[in-house]
């Protein structure tokens, strides 16, 4: 598994981030996974930790409107698996960023989460609707 980590990438359209992923040479399926952190002005910075079974992307701390996002090739026996764990203020979630179990959530290798007031939501690919997942705990 090849992995990448980025922060704060500029917007990219869905043909030529295709066309990016694709020289990224990877044997298997390519994908990049973001959290955004959309939360109102003025909140308290959003601080998030993801990994793998294999690769810890370290832990992140992300004001309005930045993001932290990583690219990977999938693994050749489909197993790959990233968590992350977001905290704001004395609210927190754990959840599975990506799953190969579940690849049909990013058809076009682009899986985006966003952390707003009242929960976390996901898009699946570069121009969908946000699907809100889990509430804040």
């Amino acid at each position: 598994m090849v992995i990448v980590a980025e922060n704060c990438l500029p917007s990219i359209s869905a043909p030529n981030y295709a066309n990016l992923l694709k020289a990224n040479s990877c044997l298997t399926q390519a994908y990049k996974v973001s959290v955004l952190n959309g939360l109102p002005q003025g909140s308290s910075p959003l601080k998030l930790h993801c990994a793998s079974g294999n690769d810890d992307l370290g832990f992140h701390t992300l004001n309005i409107n930045q993001d932290f996002s990583w690219k990977f090739c999938e693994s050749i026996i489909q197993n790959t698996l990233f968590f992350c764990h977001l905290w704001w203020g004395s609210k927190n979630i754990a959840f599975d960023a990506f799953s190969s179990n579940s690849i049909e959530d990013c058809p076009e290798g682009v899986c985006l989460w966003v952390a707003k007031s009242d929960g976390i939501y996901f898009r699946f690919n570069v121009i969908g609707q946000l699907e809100k997942k889990y509430s804040w705990q």
